[in-house]
C-alpha cells in the first residue's frame, strides 16, 4: 500500500450506488445525526438504517461517536475524497471543470448564516503509515505541514506544550510586537496521544472553538482523528472550508509523517 492509503474502490462505490445511502450522506452533511434521527427522515424500518449505516461505516464515509448514550454518526469525507483524487481529478477535463464552476456560482449567490448550537461539528479519520511516536513527532512540527492560509509576510507560530500558542506573527514571535493573529492556545496534550487546542483558527465573529486531534495505534500505522466544534454564528463559506478543508490538512501531516515532500499551499 502507499503511504496515503486509496480506498478500495469497488465496495465505495458499492456503498454509494444505493440511493438510500447517498441520501444518508447527505442527511450527514447538515452535521452529525443520532441513529434514531436519522430513521426519522426514511420511509424504512430503523434496522435498514442501521445495515445501511454499517456499510457506509465498513467504508470509511461515516464515522462512529458515543456521547453518553447516544451514537453519533459523522460524516468521513476522507475516502471520497482520495478516490476522487485518484479516478476523477486526472481524468476531468478542463473544459467541463469550468462549466461545472460556473454553473455552481449562478445557482446560488446567497451565504446564509447558520445559528446551529454547533457552527461547525467535522470528524474525520485519516490512516498514516508510520508509528505512533513517529507520527506525533510530525504533529508538533505543525507548522511544517499546516496548509498555508494566512497572510502574505507572516509566518506560522507553534508553541508545542499546553499553554503554547498557535497563530500567525510577522516578527519573531507572538511577544516581540509586530504583530499577528492568534489562533488558539493548547488545551490539553497527552504525548504520543492527543493535541487539543481551544480558539476560533481566525474565524470571524462572536465565536468559540476546539479542535482535538487524537492519535491510535494499529499495527504500524497511526489512526489520526480529528475533531473540531465550533459555538456560534458561521457562515457557510468558513463552515465548507473548513470541513473540507481537513482532509487536506491530515493528508499533509501523513506525507510530513512519512517524509513526502508537499507544497506550500
Amino acid at each position: 500500500m502507499s503511504p496515503r492509503t486509496v480506498p478500495e474502490p469497488e465496495p465505495l462505490w458499492r456503498a454509494l450506488a444505493d440511493p438510500t445511502r447517498r441520501a444518508i450522506l447527505d442527511a450527514l452533511r447538515r452535521g452529525p445525526q443520532t441513529t434514531g434521527a436519522l430513521a426519522e427522515e426514511f420511509p424504512t424500518t430503523r434496522f435498514a438504517v442501521m445495515k445501511h449505516l454499517g456499510v457506509l461505516t465498513g467504508v470509511g464515509l461515516v464515522t462512529v461517536e458515543r456521547r453518553g448514550r447516544e451514537r453519533l454518526n459523522h460524516l468521513n469525507p476522507v475516502p471520497l475524497q482520495q478516490a476522487y483524487e485518484r479516478w476523477v481529478r486526472p481524468l476531468a477535463a478542463p473544459a467541463a471543470t469550468a462549466v461545472l464552476r460556473l454553473a455552481e456560482a449562478t445557482e446560488g449567490a446567497a451565504t446564509p448564516v447558520t445559528t446551529t448550537p454547533y457552527g461547525l461539528d467535522v470528524r474525520a479519520q485519516h490512516r498514516v503509515h508510520a508509528d505512533v511516536e513517529r507520527t506525533w513527532r510530525a504533529l508538533l512540527e505543525l507548522t511544517a505541514w499546516w496548509p498555508q492560509c494566512w497572510q502574505d509576510g507572516a509566518r506560522l507560530e507553534f508553541e508545542p506544550h499546553v499553554g503554547g500558542r498557535l497563530g500567525t506573527v510577522f516578527g519573531d514571535g507572538f511577544d516581540d510586537g509586530a504583530g499577528g493573529s492568534l489562533w488558539g492556545v493548547v488545551a490539553g496534550m497527552r504525548p504520543g496521544r492527543e493535541l487539543v487546542i481551544d480558539g476560533a483558527m481566525g474565524m470571524p465573529g462572536p465565536v468559540a472553538g476546539r479542535w482535538r486531534m487524537q492519535l491510535e495505534p494499529d499495527g504500524g500505522v497511526t489512526v489520526v482523528t480529528v475533531e473540531h466544534r465550533v459555538l456560534g454564528p458561521l457562515d457557510e463559506e468558513n463552515r465548507a472550508g473548513f470541513t473540507a478543508g481537513w482532509d487536506r490538512t491530515l493528508a499533509r501531516l501523513a506525507d510530513h509523517a512519512v517524509g513526502r515532500r508537499h507544497g506550500s499551499r
